[in-house]
């Protein structure tokens, strides 16, 4: 979310180029008004959309469309004024691509140079054919604007792969730290299941984004409570109940475990019915079930 966040935003800077580019048009040759005009104002209700998009719904693919009109403003706008020896006609093919860059990456956008040098070339033969004028600057400047623009492609890209790599670190530290967490506090019955299940596992993952003292408060506050919980749910049952619960869970008969316990089957079946009603289940397996949930089994088993 955070690296979608992050190219979207730059993306929306590199977007408002397009109608400042087509306004300073505008204003520097009076001649034709019409189409710059109408492309400034659909630029402008694009920038908008865009915007709306970015504030409620932000997606990738909705750039990715938006990069997509604005080579076609790009081209319809070097089309149109092809032969017009007074408007650099790939003005707006440096903002294009850095938005491709980002967008796309480096596969098209060197795809994108090289259409811009044969676009180059053909705009300076076309006017050179029919005006005998050459104007090396349109070249120089266009080249120098796609180099700055490129460049500030290529530090995005690599910010972008920065941010990549620094996320993959915080899931990975993320998934380290929590393994901590289930390994140091499974004596007490705490795993990875219920650091989920008490949404403490997400917290994890948002202190290990961002250092924040309250967080790791609440992470505090949070796995004492599962641990008095834990302690709680132990201390309903006596120490013979336990022992009980231990070999009822390795499959062992009321007579097999009054053996072992040198008492009469009919106790051990009464103490069966009173860990029932205190786990609220209503047979062995449930009670077993329920025993390795909450993990009180190996807590006994710890504990003998």
């Amino acid at each position: 979310m955070i690296r979608k966040h992050n190219v979207l935003s730059r993306f929306l800077f590199i977007r408002l180029t397009f109608p400042l580019l087509i306004l300073a048009i505008l204003s520097a040759n009076p001649i034709p008004r019409i189409f710059v005009l109408g492309l400034f104002i659909i630029n402008i209700l694009d920038v908008i959309g865009v915007l709306i998009q970015h504030a409620f719904k932000p997606s990738l693919w909705d750039c990715r469309f938006a990069a997509i009109r604005d080579t076609i403003y790009t081209l319809a706008f070097y089309v149109v004024f092809l032969q017009n020896p007074h408007i650099s006609v790939l003005v707006l093919f440096p903002s294009t691509l850095a938005e491709l860059f980002l967008l796309f990456g480096y596969g098209v956008f060197y795809r994108t140079i090289i259409l811009e040098m044969v676009l180059l070339i053909v705009r300076m033969a076309i006017i050179y054919h029919e005006y005998h004028v050459l104007h090396p600057t349109w070249a120089i400047l266009i080249g120098v604007a796609s180099i700055i623009m490129g460049l500030l492609g290529l530090e995005i890209k690599h910010l972008q792969e920065l941010e990549d790599d620094i996320r993959q670190q915080q899931e990975r530290l993320k998934e380290t730290v929590t393994k901590i967490l289930a390994t140091s506090l499974s004596p007490s019955g705490i795993d990875e299941n219920t650091l989920q299940q008490a949404n403490i596992t997400p917290l994890i993952g948002e202190i290990c984004e961002v250092a924040n003292t309250s967080t790791g408060e609440e992470i505090g506050q949070r796995l004492a409570e599962l641990i008095l919980q834990k302690q709680a749910t132990v201390k309903l049952f006596t120490t013979r109940e336990l022992e009980i619960i231990l070999w009822m869970s390795q499959d062992k008969s009321y007579r097999q475990i009054a053996e072992k316990l040198q008492v009469s089957e009919g106790t051990i079946r009464a103490h069966s019915a009173s860990i029932m009603r205190k786990a609220n289940v209503h047979s062995r397996s449930e009670m077993v079930a329920w025993a390795k949930e909450h993990r009180i089994l190996s807590a006994e088993h710890t504990s003998l």
